[in-house]
């Protein structure tokens, strides 16, 4: 019955839903490609809107999670992302979607799924706010060290950075100083579920005709999304068990390093590569889903800790 719960779930259905109609009914994908990116900042203000007012205004004071959040989602990630496709994967436009799956931020699921499993809330909080505010200066950094050699359309650069960092942080900002929050938040549900769907349907449907050729190299991704996933978790709970680290704390630094915003990183292969590169998207973004059910199959077997929907979505 938890099983049935959670698939059945708003936002697991809407990517389920967006999923299996871009890979079998992809005739959609210029509608839904039109449509991406004010999904990408629909979905992006609403994930900054999670951010109380004042909270950037004092940065001190969550210091240590800015510092964990982009250690656990770029240092270790990225690396553990990146690493094995500098040796396994040959397809440059794979290539590009595993640097772009790197330099993202940490996903807005890690709240809601966080409060559910009954993770460390400010440390969550905390590292997710230092992943974004981590990507303005280390998703440059990194598209410069490991793309320098490919070239990139400069005034599509500048119109991502417009709609997808400077839009949706001054939106953000003016819904939550005029305490639009608590109107917003009674739609959010609807609004995201159409978004995840838009966002995951054009990313299925511009993938789906290098899904089907069966490449080698999509059966390395997914070992490697995999791999991922199943060594920092590894990892974590060991450190927890050696150093007596509490567990809410473990469940905070695992969340930050497992997800990723995938949504995003879609985006940008689409918008700023084309289709190939969104590839090792979907794939991670399929491993996420997967590694979304078991967490909050782990977190159903633990009622205190029940909470709200939590998805794959971004």
């Amino acid at each position: 019955m938890w099983m049935i719960r959670i698939l059945a779930s708003f936002s697991n259905l809407f990517f389920l839903l967006g999923m299996l109609a871009g890979l079998y009914l992809p005739q959609g994908a210029p509608v839904a490609y039109a449509l991406l990116f004010p999904a990408l900042t629909v979905v992006l203000t609403m994930t900054l809107l999670r951010f109380p007012g004042g909270f950037f205004k004092k940065p001190r004071e969550h210091l240590s999670g800015f510092l964990l959040g982009n250690c656990m989602n770029y240092l270790v990630l990225g690396n553990l992302v990146i690493l094995p496709g500098l040796f396994l994967i040959r397809g440059e436009s794979f290539w590009i979607g595993l640097v772009l799956i790197a330099a993202v931020p940490a996903a807005a699921v890690i709240l809601p799924l966080g409060c559910r499993m009954g993770s460390d809330k400010t440390l969550t909080l905390s590292g997710l706010a230092g992943t974004y505010l981590g990507a303005l200066i280390l998703s440059p950094l990194i598209g410069a060290a490991f793309l320098k050699y490919l070239p990139i359309a400069w005034d599509k650069l500048a119109i991502v950075m417009i709609a997808l960092i400077a839009l949706p942080l001054i939106l953000s900002r003016i819904v939550v100083d005029r305490n639009w929050d608590e109107r917003i938040e009674r739609w959010e549900q609807g609004i995201s579920g159409v978004c995840i769907f838009v966002i995951f349907y054009s990313l299925a449907a511009n993938s789906a005709p290098f899904v089907r050729q069966g490449n080698r190299e999509i059966v390395i991704i997914a070992v490697i999304a995999l791999a991922a996933v199943i060594v920092i978790s590894f990892a974590l709970l060991l450190l927890g068990r050696l150093y007596k680290v509490p567990r809410t704390k473990i469940l905070s630094l695992l969340l930050l390093g497992t997800m990723k915003n995938y949504g995003l990183a879609g985006g940008l292969a689409l918008y700023l590569f084309g289709a190939e590169a969104a590839v090792p998207v979907l794939i991670f973004s399929v491993v996420m889903f997967l590694n979304t059910i078991w967490l909050k199959f782990l977190a159903g077997k633990n009622p205190s800790h029940a909470g709200g929907d939590a998805g794959p979505e971004n």
